[in-house]
C-alpha cells in the first residue's frame, strides 16, 4: 500500500468541461474544486434500515465527507478504520473472527494471499458492482486480470485477481529528484544506477519497505549482468526494447516491442516465486542492497517526500502519487521544481482494490463499491487523496486536463468564458480548447458550437499557451468515453511531469511490472531485509581499533623502552660512583 496524500495543488487554469454542471477551479496554488452533481449512473437506491457495514482502509485514503454522503443516501452506518500497511492489515484481519469486517482496500500482492489463504470471497463485478463495471478502465481491469492467484493454496493460481477485486487507485514506483543538483541528473535517473554513484553521496533516502526497495536491488542487479546465467532473462532487454521504439513505423510494432521488453521484466520480478534456485536471486539483491547503504543519507518511511522539499535529500525512491505532492507543494512553497521518473531498467507498477472478507455484508460492501465509482465521487476522491482512479471516463479525463493541459473539443462539452469570480476575487481564465491543430479560448459561454465560430471562440497562438506536445491518453480512457472525443491532452510545460507521474504512458507502463506475492518464500525474503538493514560495514572501525591497538603497542613499547634505557643509565651512574 502506497502512503497517500492529502491535498493537491492547481496547476494550470482552466473550466472543466462537463454537461449541466459548472464546475469551477481557483487558482493556480488552490485544487479546491466546487464539484457540482454528474446525471451518470448511479447505484440502485435502496435503504439499509440502520444496517452498519465495516470498512478497513489505508490511512489518509479516501475523503472522509463522502462516507457521510453514503450513510446518508443508504440509511446505514459505517464503521471506518485505517491501517499503516497491507501486513498490519493482514495481521488484524487474521486475528479477528470472520465477519468483523466488510470491506478491506490492500495492494494486488496482498490481494493475491487473501485468496490464496480463503480470508476473501469472489466478487462478480459485472452482477454486483454495475457502477463500477461501467467506468472502470478496460485497460487496468485487463492488468488485474492478467493477475493470478491461488485459490486451493497447492502451488496452482487459477483465477484472475478481476474476479475477487474492484480496483480503487494505481501507480508506479520511481525516484523524485531535484533537477538543478547536477548537470547531469536527467541523464543519470534513466537508471537506479543512479543511487551507487558516489556523485550522489548522501543526497538520498530509499523507502523502509522491503518489497519496494527490493525492486531497486534487483533492477541494479540485472543491468550489471547479475542474471546472465538465468534462462529467459533477456540482459540486452532495455537496449533493444529502446532501438526497437525508435524503429516501429506502426502502432503494432510498438506494442510487440513494449510487450516483448514487459516480458522479459516481470520474469525478472517473478524469479523468486518461479525457479527452485530463488535464494540465489535473493542473496543477489542482498548484496546490491548492502552495497547500496555506503552511498544513501538513509532509510525513510514517510519523510521523504517532505525531506525533499526542504532540500534535506536530492533523491528519493518515491511512490508516484507522492511524487506528485513534492512536486506540487514545493512549487507552492518556494517555486522550488522537482520531476520524476521511473527509470528505463525496469520498476513497479502497483494496483490498489477492494475485496469483500469472509462473511461480509457484501450487498452493502458493493453498494459502497459502486458509490465510489460514480464519476462525480471517484473526481472527488482522486482530487483529494491525489493518486489516480481506476475509474476513466468523460468527467476524469476533464478533470486532469483542468490541472495539467489543454485537451480536444468535443461537441457535448460545455465551455465558459472568461469572468470574475466573487469568491475568489480575480478573473477566471475561459476555457481553451485544441481543434484541428489549432487552439481557443472561449469568449462567450457555448455548447455545441464549433470554435471557428468567432462569436463563441476566438483563435490563440500555441506559443503563449506555454504547452508541450500532444500527449495520448486514449489507451487509458478512449473506450470509456460517451461519446467520440480523443483522449490527447497538451499538458501546460510547467505541470508536465506531474502529469506523467500521475498518467505514465505505454512506454514507461511497459517497462513496469507487477511484484506478485512471494507466497511460500516471503519469509526468506523478509530474513534477507532484516539483514540488510541490520548491516554495518565494519571496515571504519576496524581501522579504528587497529589504530587504538597499534598507538597502545608502540606507547607501551616505547615506555618499556625508555624505562630500559632509564635502568642501564641508572646502573652507569652507580658504576662511576663506586
Amino acid at each position: 500500500m502506497k502512503k497517500k496524500l492529502l491535498t493537491l495543488s492547481l496547476v494550470s487554469f482552466m473550466f472543466i468541461p462537463i454537461v449541466n454542471s459548472r464546475v469551477t477551479l481557483k487558482n493556480e496554488n488552490d485544487r479546491d474544486v466546487n464539484f457540482s452533481q454528474v446525471v451518470k449512473l448511479k447505484s440502485e437506491y435502496k435503504d439499509f434500515n440502520g444496517d452498519s457495514l465495516t470498512i478497513y482502509n489505508c490511512a489518509d485514503y479516501i475523503d472522509e465527507e463522502l462516507i457521510s454522503e453514503f450513510e446518508d443516501r443508504y440509511n446505514c452506518v459505517v464503521n471506518y478504520y485505517t491501517f499503516d500497511t497491507p501486513e498490519t492489515m493482514y495481521n488484524q484481519l487474521t486475528l479477528q473472527p470472520e465477519g468483523t469486517y466488510d470491506l478491506l482496500c490492500p495492494s494486488d500482492y496482498m490481494i493475491q494471499r487473501l485468496v490464496r489463504e480463503g480470508l476473501v470471497e469472489p466478487l462478480d463485478v459485472e452482477k454486483e458492482t454495475p457502477v463500477y463495471a461501467k467506468y472502470s478502465a478496460s485497460n487496468l481491469r485487463t492488468k488485474l486480470k492478467s493477475m493470478k492467484a491461488d485459490t486451493n493454496n497447492d502451488g496452482v493460481k487459477d483465477v484472475d485477481l478481476d474476479k475477487y477485486t474492484a480496483g480503487y487507485m494505481w501507480g508506479t514506483l520511481g525516484i523524485i529528484y531535484d533537477p538543478y543538483c547536477s548537470d547531469t541528473i536527467r541523464e543519470d535517473v534513466k537508471s537506479w544506477d543512479v543511487f551507487w554513484d558516489k556523485k550522489y553521496n548522501d543526497l538520498i533516502s530509499i523507502k523502509n519497505s522491503m518489497r519496494d526497495t527490493f525492486v531497486v536491488g534487483l533492477m541494479h542487479g540485472y543491468t550489471h549482468g547479475k542474471f546472465e546465467h538465468v534462462e529467459g532473462i533477456d540482459q540486452a532487454a532495455r537496449e533493444t526494447f529502446l532501438l526497437e521504439l525508435e524503429q516501429a513505423t506502426t502502432e503494432e510494432q510498438k506494442v510487440l516491442a513494449r510487450e516483448k521488453y514487459n516480458k522479459t521484466i516481470q520474469g525478472l520480478f517473478d524469479l523468486v516465486i518461479n525457479r527452485e534456485d530463488y535464494q540465489n536471486t535473493i542473496e543477489i539483491v542482498k548484496n546490491e542492497l548492502i552495497s547500496l547503504k555506503d552511498n544513501i543519507f538513509g532509510l525513510e518511511v514517510d519523510s521523504g517526500k517532505n525531506d525533499i522539499i526542504t532540500g534535506k535529500i536530492k533523491m528519493n525512491l518515491a511512490w508516484s502519487g507522492d511524487a506528485v505532492y513534492s512536486i506540487d507543494q514545493a512549487m507552492e512553497a518556494s517555486e522550488k521544481v522537482l520531476e520524476y521518473y521511473v527509470p528505463e531498467d525496469g520498476a513497479n507498477v502497483w494496483y490498489d482494490g477492494w475485496v469483500l472478507p469472509n462473511k461480509a455484508n457484501r450487498e452493502l460492501a458493493c453498494k459502497f463499491i459502486d458509490f465510489l465509482s460514480e464519476p462525480v465521487n471517484a473526481m472527488r476522491n482522486m482530487d483529494y487523496i491525489g493518486y489516480t482512479s481506476f475509474i476513466a471516463c468523460d468527467e476524469i479525463f476533464d478533470l486532469i486536463s483542468s490541472w495539467y493541459g489543454v485537451s480536444s473539443y468535443y461537441e457535448e462539452g460545455e465551455y465558459f468564458a472568461s469572468y470574475y469570480s466573487e469568491e475568489d476575487g480575480e478573473q477566471v481564465d475561459g476555457s481553451i480548447v485544441e481543434y484541428n491543430g489549432k487552439f481557443y479560448e472561449c469568449i462567450k459561454d457555448s455548447q455545441g458550437n464549433l470554435p471557428t465560430n468567432e462569436e463563441y471562440f476566438i483563435e490563440v497562438d500555441k506559443d503563449e499557451l506555454d504547452i508541450g506536445e500532444a500527449y495520448d491518453l486514449g489507451f487509458i480512457f478512449g473506450d470509456k468515453f460517451e461519446s467520440e472525443r480523443s483522449g490527447v491532452l497538451y499538458p501546460y510545460n510547467d505541470c508536465y511531469n506531474q502529469l506523467i507521474a500521475q498518467y505514465p504512458d505505454e512506454d514507461t507502463i511497459a517497462r513496469c511490472a507487477v511484484m506478485n506475492d512471494f507466497s511460500d518464500r516471503n519469509d526468506e525474503v523478509v530474513i534477507m531485509w532484516s539483514q540488510v538493514k541490520a548491516y554495518t560495514d565494519m571496515t571504519p572501525y576496524y581501522i579504528v581499533l587497529f589504530s587504538l591497538v597499534g598507538i597502545i603497542v608502540i606507547y607501551f613499547v616505547t615506555k618499556l623502552i625508555l624505562k630500559n634505557k632509564s635502568t642501564r643509565n641508572k646502573r652507569r651512574l652507580e658504576d662511576l660512583t663506586k
